[in-house]
């Protein structure tokens, strides 16, 4: 069988060691017998078995097990080279060696410039029921896309933790002779299921509220029924949230 015909699996999620700042994503393709990963899983499992049963392994908790497995001698074996190197002085030859490698590092592992990282806007590729989007820590990552979100195109590219699904936005509009049209509120249901911060396990209904100035009376009475409006929309969009939220449990 030639390699092109073997299955991928992964990456499943990034490895790193958390005491670099990571600048770039290297990926590598391991070729693996079923003895290896067994080995490699096997190894990961003396550390997390606990109360676990192998069944109770998720088909995603087995691959990251397996990939943090590789991923953790590899870095070993570069934190181990690193410190015998800060351990001796090298010789000017050296030096002006380790200069040119570092300089052919820079030319094989270019990072996007400030510019080229703010330009950057999404290109999606829709499928049945997910996404495709681009993100700078992950590469391309295919999520669930729900039916009422509006869609991702133009959105720029950012990390995985800010991909964000946006439903329709309803707005609370309000007119007066001083200020002439304006709205007072935005509002939609959102979710941002990898946000790692503020953590949001369902659906939300994100708002804003702005709006400041002096009235007359007459203005006074547009803003009163705007605020009317404007409640009105709310109620309704918590009432599609509360739809949606059952769907998910």
């Amino acid at each position: 069988m030639s390699v092109l015909d073997l299955p991928v699996y992964g990456p499943t999620d990034p490895h790193g060691d958390e005491e670099h700042e990571p600048d770039v994503i290297v990926r590598v393709d391991f070729l693996m017998s079923r003895e290896q990963l067994v080995t490699a899983l096997g190894i990961a499992w003396a550390e997390i078995a606990g109360d676990r049963s192998p069944e109770s392994l998720t088909v995603p908790e087995v691959r990251h097990e397996v990939e943090a497995y590789l991923s953790v001698q590899a870095f070993h074996e570069l934190d181990a080279q690193m410190e015998r190197d800060q351990a001796r002085p090298f010789p000017p030859e050296q030096q002006r060696v380790m200069q040119l490698l570092g300089a052919a590092v820079d030319r094989a592992y270019p990072e996007p410039t400030v510019t080229e990282v703010a330009a950057a806007v999404q290109a999606p590729r829709y499928g049945d029921g997910t996404v495709t989007l681009a993100t700078h820590d992950r590469g391309e990552v295919t999520v669930d896309e729900p039916a009422w979100c509006v869609g991702h195109d133009g959105e720029p590219v950012g990390h995985l933790t800010d991909i964000t699904h946006n439903g329709a936005e309803t707005v609370g509009p309000i007119v007066t002779a001083k200020y002439g049209p304006s709205q007072i509120m935005t509002a939609r249901i959102s979710h941002a299921p990898h946000a790692e911060t503020q953590p949001e396990p369902f659906p939300l209904l994100s708002f804003e509220l702005d709006g400041h100035g002096d009235l007359d009376p007459a203005d006074g009475h547009a803003l009163a029924r705007a605020l009317r409006l404007a409640a009105v929309r709310v109620d309704r969009a918590s009432v599609e949230l509360e739809k949606i939220r059952r769907g998910r449990q």
